[in-house]
């Protein structure tokens, strides 16, 4: 099945089980043309894990005292659905550790949102992912960074990681989710054989395969070595004309090639309601208890580095953008606040 027989597949599929969800995707197009941004949300609602991975960040994040809750979340996603959003995210954290995660799946309103779930698949049950399915759940993100086993555990910070996560892709798959391997890749394990064949694998099982590149945050912090290189970057170009299942954000879909997505196709929200541009920048652009989600999507948009396309992830290859804008959080808690990272040259008046 090639890129546009697989992107059909996924839209009757979303006809079949949530219509007005796909009237909405459908419209993602002509907002990019006029410049309305309609960001997927990435929503970690906690940081409680039970994985130590190396590229995690979450250790020094700034504690608030105020936290999201459900009640929180329905007035994001009525938010949301009022500026025409339709995708979010549940991360964390792992969210199978969420006591509270029906109550959050309610607040999302699933019958208006497209919703995904990022996990590590150690707690996935096949009596569970029938349970996700039912509340309404549509994908599945899970998290596998290399086909050999050994480095995918010693990654990850525990033994058996890789066969749970298996697993976990076959109970999702039985259950009715779509199935994507998130799999973070260094310039030390890109151009390999592994990544080759997981692609291959995610082709076969009928697995999306996202591909995250390393960034130098949290335990690799300041380390650039690990940033991938542009042959790097052809090498995953070459290997996903071969494989379609092997993406990557920046990657043309549906038509349209957005570039990098921050702000305009993703946003990311943190326990404590701090909106950063994406997951890994950590550079916070307005607070949802503080602001609307509307005057967040609009700051956002005016300041020059997300305004303008970008064939690079900004955060992942742009090496400007990384020594400009990365390295002011660096050794710091995080997020720091905008104004503390652009000055008033970078903004959009």
């Amino acid at each position: 099945m090639n890129q546009q027989q697989a992107e059909q597949a996924k839209r009757n599929k979303l006809q079949d089980e949530k219509p007005y969800v796909l009237s909405k995707l459908k419209k993602i197009n002509d907002r990019h043309a006029q410049n309305i941004a309609t960001p997927m949300i990435d929503i970690a609602y906690n940081f409680r894990c039970n994985f130590k991975c190396a590229h995690c960040a979450t250790s020094r994040m700034i504690k608030k005292d105020r936290k999201i809750d459900p009640g929180i979340l329905l007035d994001l996603s009525n938010q949301a659905e009022a500026l025409g959003l339709c995708q979010f995210v549940i991360s964390g954290g792992e969210p199978l550790l969420y006591p509270d995660l029906e109550e959050i799946f309610k607040a999302l309103q699933p019958s208006k949102f497209h919703i995904a779930m990022s996990t590590n698949g150690w707690f996935m049950t096949e009596e569970k992912a029938i349970w996700l399915k039912k509340l309404g759940l549509d994908k599945v993100k899970i998290s596998i960074d290399d086909f050999d086993e050994k480095i995918h555990d010693e990654n990850r910070g525990v033994e058996g990681a890789y066969k749970r996560a298996l697993k976990a892709m076959e109970f999702c798959k039985k259950a009715g989710m779509g199935v994507a391997i998130q799999a973070v890749v260094t310039h030390q394990n890109c151009k390999t054989d592994r990544t080759i064949k997981l692609a291959e694998f995610a082709q076969n099982m009928g697995y999306d395969l996202d591909i995250i590149v390393a960034r130098a945050i949290g335990r690799w912090e300041g380390r650039h070595e690990v940033l991938i290189d542009q042959e790097d970057a052809d090498f995953l170009w070459e290997v996903h004309q071969k494989y379609p299942a092997l993406h990557r954000d920046t990657f043309p879909t549906y038509g349209m090639h957005r570039g990098c997505g921050c702000v305009d196709s993703i946003l990311h929200v943190t326990p404590y309601g701090d909106v950063l541009p994406c997951v890994f920048i950590h550079i916070a652009i307005g607070n949802i208890f503080e602001e609307s989600l509307k005057d967040i999507i609009h700051r956002g948009q005016h300041l020059k580095p997300f305004a303008c396309f970008s064939k690079l992830c900004l955060s992942g290859e742009d090496r400007d953008f990384i020594n400009q804008y990365m390295t002011k959080f660096y050794g710091k808690p995080i997020p720091i606040p905008w104004q503390e990272a652009f000055t008033e040259a970078d903004i959009i008046l």
